[in-house]
């Protein structure tokens, strides 16, 4: 044994260094998958406090460093047309909240494990309705994706997170519950997704509102006007 050793001296050192190597390789990918779990941005967009259209909406941070939260956009679908629109300002407190520093609207700093009120669903309505001019903006709504972006100092562009809901008629009343259709919010991973939300709020700044579907801009297609317009109709025909 000791003999083929000797033999073999230049093979087995080889051996040792290729083992060596590939030890230290698999620490560095463990060192830096952890880094990259750490410094990840995360935004939740979360409904408490109730199913109705009284029922709140968050955002969270579950980053490990601040975020600054720019917007948060909501796109309304009707059978034949989509809308999108910033809700991200309180606008039914600008005519009677007397410090108009504070309050009146969301956009702010959150930091890491914190979160903001944006208000409720049926705020969402309200301040479209002001930004749109159409008062039937509710009863037409079949699909809302709420989308929130925000800025960090660990990603060099913008973040981004989505969630869609959908509304379903629970009673002869008329009684309107909002239904999360994702378990949670789906974050924009693309770094040319992340890229164009830029472009985005500069298109929503010179417009109040955007007459387009703007999930190709911000995360990618995944189906979900189809299966939320079936899953609609198909509430409403048991309805009937």
């Amino acid at each position: 044994m000791w003999e083929w050793m000797k033999d073999n001296v230049t093979t087995l050192q080889v051996l040792v260094s290729l083992l060596s190597t590939g030890v230290w390789i698999a620490y560095l990918h463990v060192f830096v998958a952890s880094f990259k779990r750490q410094t990840r941005s995360s935004l939740l967009i979360t409904r408490v406090g109730g199913r109705d259209l009284n029922g709140r909406c968050i955002v969270s941070n579950m980053g490990s460093e601040p975020a600054y939260l720019l917007d948060v956009l909501a796109e309304f679908q009707a059978d034949q047309e989509v809308m999108t629109v910033s809700i991200v300002d309180r606008l039914e407190l600008w005519d009677t909240s007397s410090d108009v520093s504070s309050g009146v609207s969301a956009v702010g700093p959150i930091t890491s494990g914190s979160y903001v009120d944006i208000g409720r669903f049926e705020d969402f309505f309200n301040r479209a309705r002001k930004k749109m001019g159409k008062p039937n903006v509710t009863e037409e709504t079949q699909c809302l994706k709420l989308i929130a972006i925000a800025a960090t100092s660990q990603a060099r562009d913008l973040i981004a997170a989505y969630r869609n809901f959908e509304f379903k008629t629970v009673d002869k009343n008329g009684t309107v519950h909002v239904m999360p259709v994702e378990v949670e919010a789906r974050q924009v991973k693309s770094r040319r997704k992340r890229k164009q939300l830029t472009a985005l709020l500069q298109d929503l700044q010179n417009n109040e509102t955007l007459s387009r579907d703007v999930i190709p801009e911000v995360g990618e297609r995944s189906g979900w006007r189809e299966g939320l317009r079936a899953a609609w109709h198909g509430v409403r025909g048991r309805d009937r």
